[in-house]
């Protein structure tokens, strides 16, 4: 009996303990779960910390993205050179050498498109297959050549003293003189500067009448420099050319009329005996630009003789990847004669060859705007 009454109180402190210990191991749980909750819920929880994690590293990838997207943008668009020479921000190498002309349009679906030998396979077709505006660049190695010289006209020189650049009286708003020095200085730096490979074009995008170079464009004649020696206006060749390429985001070039020691530039580049004024009469380009332009001249036979043809109408017209340098339509620059005229460059399809190459000056009224003979060209700066 004994036992048993003992058997049975062994039983019930087993129970009583069995029961305890669940109860301890319940109140341990719950105690657990709730420092389990609070770690991962509250500021500074697991659930938090890790999605703090994760949001930095989303954000470290986005801001390397970026950085190396900034890179690429730098490498693609300031960096690119051939031969030494940069190709700028919203351009691309399309083909040609330093030696003979580097050709560079404004749209990258022409990158790489054409080798040289396949610009000469255009001849005489309007248009060359390529989309955007093309400049050609223009070497200048030494600093101290880059200067205007004395030009040709009718088997005669030129002697530069009878004009000058920047103008004496240029205009003031935005100041001429500061604009030409900014260009000088730009072409020392980087030792060259780009031209319009053809003439000013007009096209009309979108109701507007847009400068463009290209090729087989209706050349942009009957416009006048500005609207007088101090006042660029809006509608003349000045304005036009610097209006060009105003979006710095997409381009980092500065666009211009040409200037007259721009042009004398790429005189000098021709024919290095430019600079002495001893250019061959008879076979230099610069001095006798037979057969090179379209002139009204007997080894013209092609049919807009005696008139205003489109850019680029011919390849007998390129010398050095730029079309139409001589002859078309004379050509607005920044150089001026006197107290109230500017100068025009490369004589038109009323001259010869003989009598107004390339390298010609002619007096022009800043206003005169009614002549089919007067056009312009475009050129930029780095």
């Amino acid at each position: 009996m004994n036992k048993t009454i003992r058997a049975k109180n062994i039983e019930k402190k087993e129970q009583g303990i069995t029961l305890i210990a669940l109860v301890v191991t319940i109140i341990v749980l719950l105690i657990l779960a709730a420092v389990a909750i609070n770690l991962s819920i509250g500021s500074n929880g697991i659930f938090t910390r890790a999605q703090n994690t994760t949001d930095k590293y989303e954000e470290a990838s986005i801001n390397e993205q970026k950085e190396m997207n900034q890179v690429t943008d730098v490498l693609d668009n300031y960096i690119r050179k051939v031969e030494g020479v940069t190709i700028p921000k919203g351009f691309y190498y399309v083909g040609g050498t330093k030696a003979e002309g580097i050709v560079i349009p404004d749209s990258k679906e022409d990158e790489n498109k054409y080798s040289k030998e396949k610009y000469t396979d255009q001849a005489n077709i309007p248009g060359d297959g390529l989309i955007g505006n093309q400049f050609v660049w223009v070497p200048v190695e030494k600093e101290d050549e880059f200067e205007r010289y004395s030009s040709y006209y009718n088997e005669r020189i030129q002697e530069i003293s009878y004009f000058h650049e920047p103008s004496q009286e240029g205009y003031r708003y935005p100041n001429e003189l500061e604009e030409y020095n900014l260009m000088k200085q730009s072409v020392e730096d980087h030792k060259g500067f780009y031209v319009a490979r053809y003439e000013a074009g007009k096209e009309n995008i979108d109701g507007i009448d847009t400068v463009v170079s290209k090729k087989g464009a209706t050349v942009w004649n009957n416009i006048a420099w500005g609207d007088s020696m101090t006042e660029i206006g809006n509608t003349g060749a000045v304005a036009k050319a610097k209006g060009m390429y105003t979006d710095k985001s997409k381009y980092n070039v500065t666009s211009t009329l040409i200037y007259g020691v721009q042009w004398d530039a790429i005189m000098l580049w021709i024919d290095q005996n430019y600079k002495t004024s001893s250019c061959d009469m008879i076979n230099s380009y610069v001095a006798n630009s037979t057969g090179k332009g379209n002139y009204n001249e007997d080894v013209n036979t092609n049919k807009w003789k005696g008139n205003v043809t489109i850019c680029g109408s011919s390849e007998s017209y390129k010398v050095k990847n730029i079309y139409d340098l001589a002859g078309n339509i004379a050509e607005w620059t920044m150089e001026a004669s006197l107290t109230d005229q500017r100068i025009s460059r490369g004589g038109y399809y009323a001259n010869t060859g003989v009598y107004a190459p390339v390298s010609i000056r002619d007096n022009e009224i800043p206003d005169s705007n009614d002549y089919a003979t007067l056009g312009f060209r475009v050129a930029l700066y780095l």
